[in-house]
């Protein structure tokens, strides 16, 4: 889809940005990074072509008014003026510290890499590439002095794995992302770029997913909650699609449609994607992701079931409380072979 062969670097920026929560502050630069063509060629192979060759393509969103997001405003006023450059990394450099609240976010130096000659489909454009270095890597330097050869130690950026980025297209043709530090937290994603999977049966799936999830969550009958996953599975066993409405209708039979609700409209306002009932997944997709959903079995609160082998189901959980805590009796069946 992208081609990058005949890209070019035009502008760099970079600017350091603290974590707002511990009030660490941020330093904006005031003129432009200078880059030789050979940093522009490193630059175009380390952090531009692993960015376009990521599969799934992101979209901007906003909770009320796509017209409010924050990136997708400043990276068109780059699109259109280049001249501005500057002054819109200074831009989202002070957005990136104002959602930078968690306790758990890095400071790092925040990287603006603007390219030209990107095609996509014979059409040349621009790319903004937006990277965040919170780690740095030690690397040894050798010297050469008169008599002999010195060893230094040196502190630097790794050029063979990008931390957090994102490659920005004009023109709403997409934005790939890469967070290769979101252990702790998801901020890059959902308050900094704010963007959602772009609608394909493995983004959807990922949403039925996180929608099973807050439905399990509302059950609270070891026994129902057995039930909907075995009726869960058996829909995936037995079809190559299976719709949200499908999903939606399974699980009324379990919360009413108020506790339904609030848990689709939780994952649509979290994800930016518009959920319709009638969209379709493949089965396989949505196996993925339900699989650690549907091999567990919540007995009580703090005390769960995993079922490691998919040849096996919990068909039943009875519990008797007694003075020490309670007896729990989970029956298994296997599961019939095709």
């Amino acid at each position: 889809m992208i081609d990058v062969s005949s890209a070019r670097l035009t502008n760099v920026a970079v600017h350091r940005v603290g974590n707002k929560a511990r009030e660490e502050g941020m330093r904006l630069a005031d003129n432009e990074s200078s880059a030789s063509e050979s940093l522009g060629e490193l630059l175009l192979k380390h952090y531009l072509l692993p960015l376009s060759k990521q599969k799934e393509i992101y979209d901007f969103f906003h909770e009320s008014d796509l017209s409010l997001n924050t990136i997708a405003n400043i990276a068109g006023k780059i699109f259109d003026e280049p001249s501005e450059f500057l002054k819109s990394s200074q831009a989202v450099a002070k957005h990136l510290y104002a959602t930078s609240t968690h306790q758990n976010i890095a400071a790092g130096d925040l990287v603006f890499l603007l390219f030209s000659g990107v095609k996509i489909d014979d059409e040349e454009l621009r790319a903004l590439a937006v990277l965040k270095i919170e780690n740095k890597d030690d690397f040894l330097e050798i010297a050469e002095s008169e008599n002999s050869f010195d060893v230094i130690q040196r502190s630097g950026i790794s050029l063979n794995k990008i931390q957090k980025g994102a490659l920005i297209l004009p023109n709403s043709q997409g934005v790939f992302v890469v967070d290769n530090l979101g252990q702790k937290t998801k901020y890059w994603i959902e308050s900094f770029l704010k963007v959602s999977p772009r609608a394909t049966s493995k983004s959807y799936a990922k949403i039925c997913g996180s929608i099973l999830k807050g439905i399990s969550s509302k059950i609270e009958d070891s026994q129902e909650i057995a039930e909907l996953n075995e009726k869960i599975t058996e829909k995936i066993n037995s079809s190559e699609i299976t719709s949200i409405a499908e999903i939606k209708d399974l699980s009324s039979q379990y919360i009413d449609s108020e506790a339904l609700s609030e848990v689709i409209s939780g994952v649509a306002s979290s994800t930016g994607v518009d959920i319709a009932d009638d969209y379709e997944i493949k089965s396989q997709d949505f196996a993925k992701q339900a699989k650690p959903i549907t091999s567990k079995v919540r007995v009580r609160a703090g005390v769960g079931l995993v079922i490691s082998d998919s040849k096996y189901s919990v068909s039943g959980v009875s519990i008797t409380d007694n003075q020490d805590g309670f007896q729990a009796i989970v029956n298994i069946k296997a599961r019939k072979s095709d």
